[in-house]
């Protein structure tokens, strides 16, 4: 049971750090066009502590800095947040700690919002390190945790502010866990997983726990490339997890209920399209790389997506990268966007994708999390979600 933020009785004046996930891609200096759903996604918990009188803190963190690095400021996203809420009510430090930071939070009033700037320029927020965390608190009086895509990350501002402030879960993290909970729990059959992109170790031991509880999980991207070299199929140049190879071939082994492709598309070039062929999986050659799924797949895959109750998918099936690789996912996509049952999406290439091609409002539940949506399904322990419930008690 996750502390609900609606049981503070009282916020009027209180400063409230408020962690949100607002990790989305940068272009020249903005906030990519249509990737602003994570830091839509936080409006609902900013609009509950403004009007409830707050005085908020917001820190986040934007890509991998080594240390201070302005390319990943938090500057744009502060930009595109004033362009979405109230634009006379938020103001942005150039600094995570420091007088800049201490001055602007003093002068505060009931209702806004300072943005800090990203937590990741110091080495402290992923180190956990304690004073970090000390000094962070320091600025407030509570703490919620609205970062549900950062929480299976033991980091200082997920798992070190709990430890000296009052801590409740934000209205976007208690959903997530609500909703991935269900599908842990009680999901609706037939239930159909599709699994592409990266993250493929993740992914595996998300298959494991759902292989026997579902009716299909079908394969794309580096997983179903993995799959396939440790069944002893050529994918030419294709990137293949070899340290997952042995793994990969007990779970291929182990149900039926698990679908690869049987034919795809290829390129000799990851950088251009060059010499773009179909091929079925025994005949791709040395030279090529496999990046989308072929007319044959993306047909069988269809027929079980059409069949499904609850479809849960997680990256894209091909190299959407590129225009000449995303007629898979692109087909795969219209296919969810068809069925009436519940569909829920993860992975920020997936939704970016989703989002280009105009299919975002298809979908019953968009995740922001995708490692960490990966991870609970999976069944781990989010640190994030386990310090948070400790306050519950």
């Amino acid at each position: 049971m996750l502390p609900s933020l609606k049981k503070i009785t009282d916020l009027n004046g209180k400063k409230v750090i408020l962690r949100a996930d607002v990790n989305v891609p940068i272009v020249d200096g903005e906030v990519a066009v249509g990737a602003d759903w994570r830091i839509r996604a936080i409006l609902p918990t900013l609009n509950y502590l403004s009007n409830a009188g707050a005085k908020i803190i917001i820190i986040a963190h934007l890509g991998r800095p080594k240390g201070h690095d302005m390319h990943f400021s938090l500057y744009p996203v502060f930009s595109r947040l004033k362009e979405l809420w109230h634009k006379d009510k938020i103001f942005f430090s150039t600094e995570v700690i420091g007088k800049e930071t201490e001055n602007k939070i003093a002068k505060l009033n009931e209702g806004e919002v300072l943005m800090l700037e990203n937590l990741r320029f110091h080495k402290e927020e992923e180190s956990n390190e304690e004073n970090f965390s000390k000094k962070l608190a320091s600025y407030g009086e509570i703490f919620v945790n609205d970062a549900f895509a950062a929480s299976h990350r033991a980091h200082a501002s997920i798992v070190g502010l709990p430890k000296f402030l009052k801590s409740y879960a934000g209205f976007l993290l208690e959903k997530e866990v609500s909703i991935l909970g269900m599908i842990r729990a009680k999901p609706r059959h037939p239930l159909v997983f599709i699994m592409g992109g990266a993250k493929a170790d993740t992914k595996l031991k998300l298959i494991k726990e759902f292989l026997n509880k579902s009716e299909a999980i079908l394969l794309g991207g580096i997983l179903a490339n993995t799959v396939l070299n440790a069944k002893g199929l050529s994918v030419g140049q294709s990137l293949v997890e070899e340290k997952l190879l042995a793994e990969a071939k007990r779970i291929s082994s182990a149900s039926n209920n698990l679908f690869l492709p049987t034919d795809v598309s290829v390129t000799e070039s990851l950088a251009r399209a060059k010499n773009i062929a179909t091929r079925k999986i025994k005949d791709v050659k040395p030279e090529e790389f496999v990046v989308d799924i072929g007319p044959e797949t993306i047909f069988s895959f269809k027929k079980i997506i059409k069949t499904a109750k609850m479809i849960v998918w997680n990256g894209p099936v091909g190299y959407v990268e590129l225009p000449d690789f995303r007629k898979g996912s692109l087909e795969i996509a219209k296919a969810v966007a068809e069925n009436s049952g519940e569909k829920i999406i993860g992975g920020g290439d997936l939704i970016g994708f989703l989002a280009e091609e105009g299919l975002t409002d298809k979908m019953t539940y968009i995740s922001t999390g995708g490692g960490a949506m990966l991870e609970f399904l999976a069944g781990d322990e989010l640190p994030g979600v386990k310090v948070l419930e400790s306050w519950s008690k």
